[in-house]
């Protein structure tokens, strides 16, 4: 996946008109359960959004689809894992200082995931993991983001949402970038102003991400303008 150096794309000229959305709708008392690809996209696509819902009593889970241990490829695999899956834990205590979020990683190859990758013995313990949670709403990345890691996250989410009965809200990270688009579709907008230096303080978590802490010429780094962006932006969904 090519990563853009400018926010721009067809979906954030679209969002400029979405309406705005109130917690209790995106989010109704009770379980949340977050379905993410890999540790960062739950506080770049919706860390006011955590935020709120977890001040506001929600029982909140993060599944984890996979480590995220391909983005510095030639960086020790197991350190990473360690260190991304610390930088989660910072993120996810600075997001719900206050309330502890579940973590249940999947496990599935990074850059390489597919829907029919899990197992059974996987899809009984992911079953087990929501159960707990008992979610009221599932959010994930959008089908519209252009990496198999997010499309494997939006198609288990939907087969929970479907298996539960219950909402479920995407957010598109890379694919509000570009010229992609979402025909038909409201965009809706989540936004809480006093929670703004939270999600900062969660982003600042992944060094390893964000910053060039681990030397690797062939790593992931987030352009400087993106991650302003996604700290600033007012959070978009979409409901499927």
């Amino acid at each position: 996946m090519s990563v853009p150096v400018i926010a721009q794309g067809s979906v954030l000229r679209a969002a400029e008109g979405g309406a705005a959305i109130e917690l209790d709708e995106l989010s109704p008392p009770g379980g949340l359960l977050l379905v993410m690809p890999h540790p960062d996209d739950e506080t770049l696509g919706c860390g006011q959004a955590l935020a709120a819902a977890a001040d506001a009593g929600r029982t909140i889970g993060v599944v984890l689809v996979t480590n995220g241990e391909s983005s510095h490829p030639f960086y020790d695999r197991a350190k990473l894992v360690a260190m991304r899956r610390a930088e989660l834990e910072e993120a996810l205590s600075s997001l719900a200082p206050r309330r502890p979020v579940a973590i249940r990683a999947l496990g599935l190859p990074d850059g390489q995931s597919r829907h029919g990758n899990l197992s059974d013995a996987g899809q009984e313990a992911l079953l087990a993991f929501a159960d707990i949670i008992d979610p009221q709403a599932i959010w994930t990345t959008s089908y519209i983001d252009p990496h198999c890691d997010h499309i494997t996250a939006h198609a288990i989410a939907r087969d929970l949402a479907e298996h539960y009965r219950t909402t479920l809200w995407s957010a598109p990270i890379w694919g509000r970038f570009g010229e992609r688009r979402l025909p038909g579709t409201e965009l809706r907008l989540f936004e809480a102003p006093p929670l703004a230096e939270r999600k900062r303080l969660a982003l600042s978590a992944y060094r390893s991400q964000f910053t060039d802490v681990i030397d690797d010429p062939e790593a992931f780094l987030m352009p400087a303008p993106l991650l302003e962006h996604f700290a600033t932006h007012p959070e978009i969904f979409h409901r499927d």
